[in-house]
């Protein structure tokens, strides 16, 4: 980008500088005009491809294959978040599931979700059971 900016500065230069000029003396007579002074030339501005073109995203994926967690659930790195295992439970409900509490839990693995616990595969709770 830093190339096109300069190649673009220089270009207005030289139109500038070209407005500036005085017009050429008609030659002396007897003299058979020189060779025309050489201007320089810009190289053309490289053109960029444009970005391929990516197949819209699912709008909702489906189920994933239930899984059986148990243990105890702890606390993310983000506020509100909760995870048991490697999994981040989404909908969790606090009365059965929250920071501290040992439960048994079936969840749906939901890889199209995304949230801000930075930390987790992302799971929808099926059924929650204190232990």
């Amino acid at each position: 980008m830093a190339v096109v900016r300069r190649v673009a500065v220089a270009a207005v230069g030289l139109v500038l500088l070209a407005g500036c000029a005085e017009p050429a003396a008609p030659p002396a007579p007897g003299r058979t005009p020189g060779p025309s002074p050489v201007v320089p030339t810009l190289p053309p501005t490289p053109t960029l491809s444009p970005a391929p073109t990516l197949p819209p995203a699912p709008t909702t994926s489906p189920p994933g294959k239930p899984v059986t967690v148990s243990g105890t659930v702890r606390e993310g790195v983000e506020p509100g978040c909760l995870l048991i295992d490697k999994y981040l439970l989404v909908n969790a409900p606090t009365r059965v599931v929250y920071a501290g509490a040992r439960v048994r839990l079936t969840l749906e693995v939901r890889t199209d979700l995304v949230s801000t616990c930075m930390q987790g595969t992302p799971a929808m709770i099926v059924s929650a059971q204190p232990l």
